[in-house]
């Protein structure tokens, strides 16, 4: 049975912003540009950003975003593939990593696995569970000859992986789980697992979480998730762990060439 949460005192309607002759929505904002601050303000509501009067906006918003997200990684897939960038192998030249794919679209199991997260844990927030219903799964572990290791590529595993860490601690404590306790559920490998060298823990979300976006756990940026993916895509091609490299990357400027903000 899903868990049903209060809604939450009201308070002041939609935030707007003058433009002169009109007034925009967060949503109409985010179209015109001002992706940063409306999702700053959209986090700054915090549990609110559940209410009427915020809500649809919000999913929209992160629907909207996740697209983006999609389309952007399905490019520089493609263009990595054209430099012979070798997926599903570690940078070492080993194989042994077990990957879908780099780019894998939700299925109906996975959205399924979602719903079953969402009903046994509570909230997810609005831009992980976006991403999973628009972008699905993102794995960019692999080699190229001419690269450097240590890139941290971007990965999200898809919702099953969080449903085994619940089953785990479920298992563990043999009780079920207290809706007002939060988990940490995986998301990635860390930076080292990547590169196929034993490491830390995997980055994760504590759930569950009524907020728009979350900060993920682990990764050393401390970051909330829209902005960490922001500069992972958009600066970096998808490889995050650039912004530690000496010298820049061959193809770097070809990767994030003409992408779409977000």
């Amino acid at each position: 049975m899903i868990t049903k949460f209060p809604l939450i005192p009201h308070l002041q309607d939609n935030k707007c912003y003058s433009t002169g002759r009109s007034i925009m929505n967060y949503y109409e904002r985010y179209l015109n540009g001002d992706y940063e601050q409306v999702w700053e303000e959209l986090q700054s509501l915090g549990s609110a950003v559940r209410q009427e009067n915020h809500f649809p906006l919000a999913c929209e918003i992160a629907a909207e975003t996740m697209q983006r997200v999609r389309r952007n990684l399905h490019i520089i897939v493609s263009r990595l593939q054209a430099m012979d960038y070798v997926f599903g192998t570690y940078p070492d030249g080993s194989t042994g990593y077990f990957t879908q794919g780099p780019l894998v679209p939700p299925s109906e199991k996975s959205l399924a696995d979602l719903a079953e997260l969402e009903e046994q844990i509570g909230p997810l927030p609005l831009s992980l569970a976006a991403f999973w219903r628009e972008v699905g799964i993102i794995d960019m572990v692999g080699m190229h000859p001419a690269w450097p290791d240590n890139l941290d590529p971007l990965v999200i595993n898809e919702p099953e992986g969080a449903i085994s860490d619940l089953e785990n601690r479920l298992w563990l404590v043999e009780e079920e789980i207290d809706q007002s306790a939060r988990f940490e559920a995986g998301l990635a490998p860390d930076e080292f697992h990547k590169d196929n060298v034993s490491g830390g823990p995997a980055y994760s979300v504590a759930l569950p979480d009524q907020s728009v976006d979350f900060v993920l756990l682990n990764e050393r940026h401390n970051v909330l998730f829209v902005p960490y993916l922001r500069m992972a895509i958009l600066k970096w091609g998808g490889f995050p762990g650039l912004d530690r490299q000496q010298g820049a990357l061959e193809g770097l400027n070809y990767l994030i060439s003409d992408l779409e903000p977000f």
